[in-house]
């Protein structure tokens, strides 16, 4: 099932998390990734925008909801989501909400520039599903990436929301 090269990640459950927990992860992965996305594309990080991540515009999902059918196929990774990431935009994922009325998906796989980086392990989660990554995975401007999840129950609805953050220049998608 893992991948050769890539680590099976154990995601740490919400309610495992101190109080403030997962705002502490999501403002330490923003301020690291403003400050690459700044460094990089040498923009200073007053012009760059922080924003969650919209599964159609930002990941080539197909659709603005998290909310999909399973394929019939059991055992087996299928695509979630796979594109090229826009030109000055930077997506990095920490976490998971698996909301499907029946736990469909046992793992994310998560492939970027033609590498996979992380396997997420969505069956240590607790009753809310949600489970934050003890690091963050990027994807950077201009790179393929492909998301995909091993289903373990097919034919089902699977609503896996991907907790992430978007930075790009002011005025790409938000304005001023």
């Amino acid at each position: 099932m893992p991948a050769p090269g890539a680590a099976l990640v154990m995601l740490i459950p919400r309610d495992e998390l101190a109080p403030g927990g997962a705002a502490t992860i999501r403002t330490q992965v923003v301020e690291a990734i403003l400050n690459q996305a700044a460094n990089e594309l040498r923009i200073p990080k007053e012009r760059l925008v922080a924003r969650d991540i919209d599964p159609d515009t930002d990941l080539d999902y197909g659709s603005s909801q998290w909310r999909e059918l399973t394929s019939a196929t059991v055992g087996a990774y299928e695509t979630m989501s796979t594109g090229t990431m826009a030109d000055q935009r930077y997506v990095a994922l920490y976490g998971v909400k698996d909301s499907s009325p029946v736990r469909c998906v046992s793992l994310l796989r998560l492939d970027i520039g033609g590498a996979y980086r992380a396997i997420w392990n969505l069956q240590n989660l607790d009753d809310d599903g949600i489970g934050f990554s003890p690091s963050a995975v990027v994807i950077p401007p201009n790179a393929p990436f492909t998301i995909s999840r091993y289903v373990i129950v097919g034919n089902v609805a699977a609503e896996i929301l991907l907790k992430g953050v978007v930075i790009e220049p002011r005025g790409k998608t938000v304005s001023p």
